[in-house]
């Protein structure tokens, strides 16, 4: 399907001659607000395991914990967070060449619940290995093909496409926000098993409102744009099961444990990325313009999977921050520690609306001077420098317990950073995205949160009370490099088609 034959959603539903009146241009399709249900309440279900997946993990029995050391819980949670993205190539493969994306969506979201439903249910090791299984497998069939989803709202190019991604987001952080609100209460007031229950309770509302709206998403959604032959699909087949005789292999000698868990994902994780550069830089069905929008993607790549190994700390480094170095007894009230995360989602979810409504501003107003997208990923990088500058200096300031206020000011200004850069991101992967490769790019941009979420697994080990002004002072450091870095391509990257 060639560009020219991608129609703007809002013209296709209201306007079926892809013809658009000035109000048309303005206003979001209705899809956005489609899609963006069914990823915040996925979302829900995903942040309300992740904030006390590492505390099930280490946690004693007494406590309904599986007993690990935290050490293995947090090698764990990075694998599991690193597994869960890295899924998201198969899943957009399946929507760009086997499955429409609209039904690897409701199959998706259907196999996540029933991994929850498992954490829920089943006890011990067995339960959490089948239900983040079932999790990754299903996330991965979901998240690239509504993302991808998004983009096709859109004419090529559209002004408001920035302005939706930051909307989509928005949608995001509010799951993240109430997921593990839901979750955390009913961890520390009954169980981890209830609370494991509520995220397959919000997967099954997401699907629901999906189900409702499925005609608002994009007509494209409904085909398979570059289907596989008949060989294709036994190369596949051989394919999956050589990967899955590997594992067992591994797992049954000894060579995949728990502890190492990681190691392979990660590894994993970069070839795959290598893989998928090499496919899209060498395929027939790119063109040489596309070619060099890949090229431009290469660097953003990189600085996007340092920039989630910081935010996703949240769930590793600042996990077992909030349980043992934060103050959390307000008078008789002891807020859960799965709670920390959740002021860095409320800022995120203020902010969101307001970047995507200036955004909206300028993309009327032409005439009007508009920082090119590298600068915006520049300075996302700058207030993550601002984030762990001021974890660094909290110890030199506070004796004992930090005051759970200063902790709350640095998870608001992480929640800033996020809104500021991640949106951004998505869209440029869109934007840069060949037609044949439409899904499988997003993954792509997907895989730099898969590996961001392994390495934070690695930085969360390295994180201890005494190393504690170090570590913090080290991500400063890379951060604030990884912005002057940004800034200093923004030009050779503009020429080769980054807006």
């Amino acid at each position: 399907m060639s560009e020219s034959q991608i129609a703007d959603a809002t013209g296709a539903a209201e306007n079926p001659g892809n013809t658009q009146s000035p109000d048309q241009k303005v206003k979001q399709p209705i899809g956005l607000f489609t899609l963006s249900s069914i990823e915040m309440w996925e979302r829900f279900s995903f942040y309300g395991l992740q904030v006390i997946l590492a505390y099930y993990i280490y946690y004693s029995a007494g406590d309904g914990g599986l007993g690990l050391t935290e050490t293995e819980a947090l090698a764990i949670a990075g694998a599991y967070g690193g597994a869960v993205y890295l899924g998201q190539p198969v899943g957009a493969w399946f929507a760009d060449r086997l499955v429409p994306a609209r039904a690897m969506v409701m199959a998706g979201g259907v196999i996540i619940m029933a991994g929850h439903i498992s954490l829920a249910a089943l006890p011990g090791m067995a339960g959490l290995l089948t239900g983040l299984a079932l999790i990754t497998i299903g996330t991965g069939a979901l998240a690239p093909n509504t993302h991808a989803m998004v983009g096709r709202l859109y004419a090529q190019p559209s002004p408001r496409r920035d302005s939706g991604y930051a909307i989509f987001y928005t949608g995001i952080l509010i799951g993240a926000l109430f997921g593990p609100l839901a979750t955390g209460y009913l961890q520390a007031e009954l169980g981890f098993h209830y609370g494991f229950g509520a995220a397959a309770v919000g997967m099954a509302i997401g699907l629901v409102t999906y189900f409702l709206g499925r005609n608002t998403v994009p007509e494209e959604a409904r085909i398979v744009p570059n289907p596989v032959s008949s060989q294709g699909k036994w190369k596949a087949a051989g394919f999956a099961i050589a990967v899955i005789a590997v594992i067992a292999m591994l797992v049954s000698t000894g060579l995949m444990s728990t502890g190492n868990l990681n190691n392979y994902v990660l590894g994993t994780i970069l070839i795959v990325a290598v893989v998928y550069f090499v496919a899209m830089l060498r395929s027939k069905n790119v063109t040489s313009d596309e070619r060099l929008k890949v090229k431009a993607f290469i660097p953003l790549f990189i600085t996007g999977a340092i920039f989630w190994t910081m935010i996703l700390q949240l769930f590793t480094t600042f996990a077992i921050y909030a349980d043992s170095r934060v103050e959390l007894n307000i008078g008789n009230y002891s807020m859960p520690a799965a709670y920390i995360s959740t002021f860095e989602v409320i800022a995120g979810i203020i902010v969101g609306p307001i970047i995507a409504a200036y955004g909206q501003k300028l993309a009327i107003r032409p005439n009007r001077r508009v920082p090119s997208t590298t600068s915006k990923l520049a300075f996302g990088f700058v207030l993550m420098t601002l984030t762990f500058g001021l974890f660094a200096i909290f110890p030199l300031i506070f004796s004992g317990l930090i005051p759970l206020v200063a902790v709350i000011a640095g998870m608001i200004v992480m929640g800033i950073t996020e809104v500021t850069y991640a949106p951004i991101g998505m869209s440029v992967a869109s934007q840069l995205s060949p037609v044949a490769f439409n899904s499988q790019m997003m993954a792509l941009w997907g895989l730099t949160t898969a590996a961001g979420a392994s390495l934070s697994g690695f930085m969360g080990q390295l994180y201890s009370e005494t190393s504690e002004v170090g570590f913090f002072a080290l991500m400063t450091v890379i951060s604030l490099l990884t912005a002057i870095f940004l800034y200093a391509i923004r030009g050779p990257l503009r020429k080769l088609g980054v807006a």
